[in-house]
């Protein structure tokens, strides 16, 4: 895929926060739009201010489930949600609101689910009454039991396979790998950076045995392993022995935090490139978590990146 050009800043100006029919930002002191890997639904707070004293801030009204949105200021809608809490103070009122995704945390399931990873997500969708989208999964098919205080959400990641990011897009249920975009991170945008390497946990090599105790396949990252040495790990058979093998390796992770000027475009499930070996960081990454924040007249952008494998 070829890189895309995401040097344009947005400010905070270029912005539009609307809760129902109303347009908030002249009043609005603070809003952060956040999601990780690990989570359904992508997550807005804000502030709002409501002094008395200015005309304008007591023509809003705020109620929990109003419907809350998010524009760039080409008019693209980035965040669609409502309202599950509201905290009030004489001054300002603080909102949380989630997009539609947070249907798959608070709605629990139960019995037994079969299959792969589109065939599970079919079953789960057709409960919760939400159409089918795309679904990229692992390709190996599972049994899970699903018993008291499960979630949709959690059936999902155990059936769809590790690293995917699970969501409602377009009103449909989505599991992806990650976005075939990938964007450059310049450096000269980079506010901050942490990073880390690890071997801890690697996988290097793995086996799967049949019930007799005979090896079905194996599977073995031949450069990981004479570098860092072997790391093995053997399976009872679930599903396509090769692929069970295959997706049980676990390479040396690098992962980081990069904290820039906010840019709307980074997204938990992009892909950015970057080339800083001074900073750890050299290659492609994939972004779990992503947390754009306007404060005091600053917009930024706060993303954890994790090594493409």
């Amino acid at each position: 895929d070829e890189p895309q050009d995401v040097t344009d800043r947005k400010g905070a100006d270029a912005v539009k926060l609307y809760i129902g029919q109303q347009m908030v930002l002249p009043a609005l002191e603070s809003a952060a739009l956040g999601r990780t890997r690990d989570d359904a639904a992508a997550t807005l707070t804000a502030t709002v201010l409501t002094a008395p004293a200015d005309t304008y801030f007591l023509k809003l009204s705020l109620a929990v489930g109003d419907p809350v949105r998010l524009l760039d200021d080409a008019g693209k809608e980035i965040f669609l949600g409502s309202i599950h809490q509201l905290d009030r103070t004489p001054d300002a009122v603080t909102l949380t609101a989630y997009d539609r995704g947070v249907y798959l945390t608070e709605n629990q399931l139960c019995g037994i689910f079969t299959g792969t990873g589109r065939e599970i997500a079919g079953k789960i969708a057709a409960r919760l009454g939400i159409p089918l989208g795309t679904v990229e999964d692992d390709g190996l098919r599972r049994v899970l039991t699903a018993g008291a205080g499960q979630s949709a959400f959690a059936i999902l990641k155990q059936a769809a396979g590790a690293g995917r990011y699970i969501s409602i897009e377009d009103g449909a249920l989505t599991v992806r790998k990650r976005d075939s975009i990938v964007y450059p991170l310049a450096a000269q945008d980079v506010l901050e950076v942490t990073s880390r390497a690890s071997i801890v946990g690697t996988v290097n090599r793995a086996v799967v045995m049949g019930r007799k105790g005979n090896t079905l396949a194996s599977a073995e990252n031949s450069a990981e392993s004479a570098a860092y040495g072997r790391f093995q790990r053997v399976l009872a058979k679930s599903g396509d022995p090769a692929a069970q093998a295959r997706a049980a390796l676990k390479g040396c992770t690098l992962s980081a935090r990069v904290k820039l000027w906010g840019n709307l475009a980074y997204r938990c499930g992009g892909t950015v490139t970057i080339s800083r070996p001074d900073w750890g960081l050299s290659g492609a990454y994939a972004v779990t978590a992503h947390e754009h924040r306007w404060e005091q007249g600053l917009f930024t952008t706060s993303l954890s990146l994790e090594a493409v494998t």
